[in-house]
């Protein structure tokens, strides 16, 4: 029976956020829209962003180039191709989209380990880019329209059989799939970080929604060793050098 890994991507794969990476240059030549505090739904903002980065003078050069130079989380690369080497499925579900996603992960040589990608779907018509939704949804009051990561992890389980399931993630939005995992579990949150947070709250309560195993990460060397015990430690940890 096959393994399922889960990732996140902002905070997570990448050590940036994708979206605020093309705010920020958009910002170096015209002021973007402001974001609206209250607004659940983030996937029309960024479809204004992207409006306002072609009116700019953005290009798709430019874009691409700014996702492309976002810094991967220590130790990522690592995990991934470990995971892969050992025939788990690795599932990205991202409120990101799929350009940048595939973009950054076909120029650090990870698309190919990556058996699926759900998130909100991009699409260039010239140098304008263009986002849709994941998905319509209006049951799970936690998550936004356009993506209950719940649902999507629910949707891809219900045709497939996993005897281990992990699960790595920092934002609000990993809360509600880290209430779905299962007992034998592992939820990894990134210390420090919106989830972390979540996930501490909730297990000083009397009743406690998170029922995997949860084991805080800093760098993605201690992911690897927690699933892999023994196994990766002398060639994943980071020397004094490279630290």
């Amino acid at each position: 029976m096959a393994n399922l890994a889960v990732f996140d991507f902002d905070r997570t794969i990448v050590d940036d956020d994708s979206d605020a990476t093309i705010i920020n240059r958009l910002r170096e030549k015209k002021p973007p829209p402001e974001w609206e505090a209250g607004n659940h739904d983030w996937t029309p903002y960024m479809s204004d962003v992207f409006e306002h980065a072609y009116s700019a003078g953005l290009s798709q050069e430019d874009i691409l180039d700014s996702i492309a130079s976002m810094r991967p989380t220590p130790g990522v690369e690592k995990l991934i191709t470990s995971l892969a080497a050992e025939g788990w499925d690795i599932v990205l579900i991202t409120d990101a989209n799929t350009v940048f996603v595939q973009h950054w992960l076909k120029v650090h040589g990870l698309l190919s380990k990556i058996t699926k990608i759900i998130t909100n779907r991009a699409f260039w018509q010239g140098d304008r880019l263009f986002i849709e939704p994941c998905m319509r949804q209006s049951s799970c009051p936690r998550c936004p329209s356009n993506l209950c990561k719940s649902r999507a992890l629910v949707e891809w389980c219900a045709s497939h059989s996993y005897a281990r399931m992990v699960y790595c993630g920092d934002g609000r939005n990993d809360f509600c799939p880290a209430t779905f995992l299962p007992a034998n579990a592992i939820v990894f949150p990134r210390r420090g970080y919106p989830l972390d947070d979540l996930i501490k709250k909730t297990m000083a309560t009397q009743t406690p929604q998170v029922k995997a195993r949860i084991v805080p990460w800093s760098d993605c060397y201690s992911i690897l060793q927690t699933i892999f015990p023994g196994k990766f430690v002398e060639a994943n940890t980071p020397t004094t050098q490279q630290m």
